[in-house]
């Protein structure tokens, strides 16, 4: 199935609230309109999708969510090398693993999946601490 989609540079006017929900309001250039929306009926439903532009006309990137993103990837990361699994587990008992260093790094920070570094400041934070104590045991066990 092939989707039919316009696409057009819009600028944001205004928003408002009315009984249906968000009203925004976009301001299209003339030569940017799609003559479809002229001949579609009021009401006509669309799927929308947005991305702000900077100056140069690239999309802006939400720097919060890229670091939020890089933090999963490093916990994730973290978890399957042997170093952290030694560090992390270390004075245990278990079994040096990915599994048990997933496990035993998701109870320290109070989290069931890395998805919560998305909503959980605290746990972010945390896991940031936690990777610069394991940074730092790096170097002082790589000078013995």
């Amino acid at each position: 199935m092939e989707i039919d989609a316009i696409h057009f540079e819009g600028v944001k006017i205004s928003m408002s609230q009315s009984k249906e929900g968000v009203v925004l309001r976009l301001g299209v250039h003339p030569d940017d309109c799609p003559a479809q929306l002229f001949s579609d009926w009021i009401g006509s439903r669309y799927m929308v999708a947005m991305v702000k532009l900077s100056d140069d006309d690239t999309p802006e990137v939400n720097v919060e969510k890229e670091d939020i993103r890089r933090i999963k990837a490093s916990a994730g990361a973290l978890c399957r090398n042997e170093k952290f699994q030694q560090w992390i587990l270390s004075g245990t008992g278990q079994e040096l693993n990915e599994k048990n260093a997933i496990a035993l790094l998701r109870d320290t920070l109070g989290i069931a999946s890395r998805s919560e570094f998305e909503t959980n400041a605290n746990a972010r934070a945390a896991f940031t601490d936690m990777r610069e104590e394991f940074n730092e045991w790096l170097k002082s066990s790589s000078q013995r």
